[in-house]
C-alpha cells in the first residue's frame, strides 16, 4: 500500500508538473500570436483613426527613431512625429512584419513598409524593426527605427 500511495503521490506531481509546463507554452504561443498583430494594429491605427491611435500602441515611455530626425520619446512626441508625416501627404500605410521573435516578455520584430499618398501612390519603401514588452497583458511597442530604401518622393 505505501508503495502503490508513493507511485499514486509521483503520478499527481508529474501530471502537475506536465499541466503547468504546458499552460506555460500556450501562454508564450499566445503572447506571440498577439505581438504578430501588432504590425497589422500599426497599420489599421494609422490609416483609419489617426496618430494618438499609433501612439496608443506605445509604451507610456516608448520611442521612435525615424531617419535625420531626433528619438520621438514618450505618447505626446510620437503622436506628433506621425502626426508630421501624415502631414507631409503619407495617407496610407502597408506593413508585413517579416520575422519576428518573442522571448517571456520581450519581442522582436523586423519586416518591410509602404507609404501610399492620398491618390494611391507609393511615396516610400523601407524596411523597420522593433522591440516591444509585455505590459498589462498586451504587447507595447517600446522601440522602433526604420529607415527608407531611398528618399521620399513628395506628395503633389
Amino acid at each position: 500500500r505505501k508503495v502503490f500511495a508513493l507511485n499514486q503521490k509521483i503520478t499527481i506531481c508529474l501530471l502537475m508538473v506536465a499541466l503547468v509546463a504546458s499552460s506555460a507554452v500556450f501562454a508564450a504561443h499566445h503572447e506571440a500570436a498577439e505581438y504578430e498583430k501588432l504590425a497589422e494594429n500599426w497599420e489599421s491605427a494609422y490609416n483609419n483613426e489617426g496618430a494618438a491611435a499609433v501612439a496608443a500602441l506605445y509604451h507610456e515611455d516608448g520611442m521612435r527613431m525615424p531617419p535625420d530626425m531626433p528619438i520621438a520619446k514618450g505618447r505626446a512626441a510620437i503622436e506628433a512625429q506621425v502626426q508630421g508625416g501624415m502631414e507631409m501627404g503619407l495617407a496610407k500605410v502597408k506593413i508585413e512584419m517579416v520575422e519576428s521573435m518573442v522571448s517571456g516578455e520581450v519581442a522582436v520584430g523586423r519586416g518591410t513598409f509602404k507609404g501610399i499618398d492620398a491618390d494611391g501612390n507609393a511615396m516610400t519603401e523601407g524596411k523597420w524593426m522593433s522591440v516591444s514588452k509585455w505590459v498589462d497583458g498586451k504587447w507595447q511597442i517600446h522601440a522602433d527605427i526604420w529607415n527608407m530604401d531611398a528618399p521620399m518622393a513628395m506628395a503633389e
